[in-house]
């Protein structure tokens, strides 16, 4: 048989099990609409949850090895991965708009019920632009600087070859040459900005989302005031779940980044889509921050 340079995926158990979580985290949504937050919906997210969680750690990690211990992974491969994340980060888009849409469309019809309509509703005091959200806004464009810096970084330090069997406690910028061989200190420079802009963005990301916690936690509606309330709530908590997973995504990152699997000759693709996806998940609370928190304030007297 020709070789293709595709990678030939040897048996897995990780889609089947994931497909039986996920199926399980659906049953788990059934319980809650027809009993509410009882003790066995309690029980079966718990378990389902943290079964996907578990079989996610286990799948990604597999494919850690493969591309970057076992070799398993041509430009076939990175280009099907690259653009398969293209495609996801474009289906995502459309999720926003849809969400962004529907608070539009509610906000103009409610607005235009025979000119005396309020947007929003008389009885709900929408959160102020000026205050946290606007806080949250400065925090994420800052994040968003620091992961392309990382990222940056990452490129750099790719391209740089050095011994791998060095021991990383005794290379310091400080020493020219390690038991007689020359050190490449660009090679350990671009390493350690890469990890600190890294933990930065992960601060800022972890300040996001305690802040915007905070935010539910002060006001004044919540999700069961109308229409507003549940199109504000499952907007910005949508965006605040995105903002968690790729917080996850970049700490993975930095753990990788430290055992230097984006080394010389080693894809970074994970360092590519992690960041791209933070630049993604900023530009849509701007989207946001304009349209839910700006615009949707403009009404209220």
């Amino acid at each position: 048989m020709a070789r293709t340079g595709y990678q030939l995926l040897g048996p897995s158990p990780w889609p089947v099990t994931a497909a039986v979580a996920v199926l399980g985290l659906c049953s788990t949504l059934l319980i809650f609409v027809c009993e509410g937050a009882s003790w066995g919906f309690w029980v079966s997210f718990v378990v389902c949850f943290g079964l996907l969680i578990t079989i996610m750690a286990n799948w990604w990690s597999d494919v850690v090895k493969e591309s970057t211990y076992l070799g398993q992974w041509s430009s076939y491969v990175l280009r099907a991965y690259v653009w398969g994340f293209r495609l996801f980060i474009i289906s995502e888009v459309f999720f926003f708009a849809g969400l962004l849409g529907a608070f539009v469309y509610c906000a103009v019809g409610e607005s235009s019920i025979h000119g005396v309509g309020f947007w929003p509703p008389r009885g709900i005091k929408p959160l102020s632009p000026g205050k946290m959200a606007l806080l949250n806004t400065a925090v994420l464009l800052g994040s968003s600087v620091t992961a392309n810096w990382a990222l940056c970084c990452v490129k750099a330090h790719n391209c740089l070859n050095f011994n791998m069997s060095v021991p990383l406690s005794v290379l310091t910028p400080f020493k020219k040459s390690v038991n007689g061989m020359k050190k490449n200190v660009d090679t350990f420079y671009y390493q350690e900005s890469g990890l600190v802009a890294l933990m930065v963005t992960i601060c800022l990301g972890l300040c996001f989302t305690y802040l915007q916690a905070l935010e539910y936690y002060w006001a004044s509606f919540s999700f069961g005031d109308g229409i507003y309330g549940s199109s504000f709530f499952l907007l910005t908590g949508f965006h605040g779940l995105h903002v968690i997973i790729g917080t996850i995504f970049l700490v993975v990152c930095w753990f990788r980044l430290l055992n230097f699997h984006f080394s010389f000759n080693h894809f970074y693709f994970g360092m590519w889509a992690a960041v791209w996806y933070w630049h993604f998940v900023d530009i849509v609370w701007v989207f946001v921050y304009g349209m839910v928190y700006i615009w949707g304030y403009w009404g209220y007297s």
